[in-house]
């Protein structure tokens, strides 16, 4: 007979449960096959290695020695396959790509290019998509591994039980006004001076953004009149230059057509939570944690290139962006 790793396995077996009998019931063997191969075992090495009473079996001197080595290989042994299996798997999820997603707009081109930077090794498969709750159902169902979208107090986002998410800050919604609206002399607008306003808005989905503005401006005292619904800013900026709507703009987006101007409300009555999400199966944390730095840091850059959302920015808007309470 040649000695094999299982033989040492036994072995342990039979000391750790002090009798024959017992050894064999936990390897599921019947007693006199597992005092048969004990036998054989002993004769492999040389001689004895438990004495034998009616009190079960204990290790002799050459057994504790044999007992010592033994465990020290299995331990090695389990060591080996655990960093072989590790190794295998980081192998594995390296050379799958990493799926990013988002919302459509700046959020997503930040992550991504975070992404690049972090690990320039992996292929990045991106997902960008209008509707936030399907970009939360496909991180829930482990179709995306990684990705940035907002959330509206009052309508939390159902992620799933394998999903984490860490706020990166509060952004505001700022209003466009033409640029000969009477309120647009004004630093600020307050929400109430909207109430005699049309206004446009994207298309309702599973969001709540239609709801949160509604409940919002029933807070400052009236109904938003929702007369136009587009998802294309353009025709949203062509409406509001010709006097025919007002329009929640997110201060991030690159708003060009002439005749129109943003304001921030004053008190900051509407926002939005930005979330950065991750499968915690797909997402180890080291990465979860330096995308959340790098994607920050992008956007705190994107803030200095837009001067509006700057002068809110320098002018109190930091502290409710990055304060507590998120």
């Amino acid at each position: 007979m040649h000695l094999e790793f299982r033989h040492l396995r036994m072995l342990l077996t039979v000391a750790e449960s002090g009798s024959i009998r017992k050894a064999a019931a936990r390897l599921q063997l019947s007693q006199p096959a597992t005092s048969a191969q004990l036998k054989r075992i002993e004769h492999e090495l040389g001689g004895p290695l438990f004495v034998r009473s009616a009190d079960g079996v204990t290790p002799n001197e050459n057994g504790q020695y044999v007992l010592r080595c033994a465990r020290d290989l299995v331990a090695g042994f389990d060591r080996l396959r655990e960093h072989a299996r590790s190794a295998a798997e980081a192998d594995k999820q390296a050379a799958a790509p990493l799926r990013a997603g988002g919302t459509a707009g700046p959020l997503v081109s930040l992550l991504v290019a975070a992404l690049f930077e972090l690990v320039p090794e992996r292929r990045l498969s991106i997902d960008a998509r209008r509707s936030v709750h399907t970009l939360v159902k496909l991180l829930s169902l482990s179709k995306c591994d990684i990705a940035v979208f907002g959330e509206f107090p009052g309508f939390p986002l159902p992620v799933g039980e394998w999903v984490a998410t860490r706020t990166l800050l509060r952004e505001p919604v700022f209003v466009l006004l033409a640029e000969d609206h009477p309120l647009a002399c004004q630093k600020a607008v307050s929400l109430h001076e909207l109430a005699g306003e049309d206004w446009v808005m994207p298309e309702a989905d599973e969001s709540g953004m239609h709801a949160y503005l509604h409940l919002t401006c029933q807070s400052a005292g009236f109904t938003p009149r929702i007369a136009h619904v587009t998802p294309d800013l353009s025709v949203a900026q062509l409406l509001v230059a010709g006097r025919r709507a007002v329009c929640g703009v997110w201060p991030t987006a690159e708003v060009s057509a002439e005749g129109t101007v943003q304001r921030p409300l004053v008190d900051v009555p509407l926002y939005r939570r930005l979330l950065l999400a991750w499968n915690t199966e797909s997402v180890p944390p080291e990465l979860a944690d330096a995308a959340y730095e790098g994607l920050l840091a992008a956007y705190l850059s994107l803030v200095r290139q837009r001067p509006r959302y700057l002068a809110w920015w320098e002018g109190g808007g930091e502290e409710f962006a990055l304060g507590g309470g998120m």
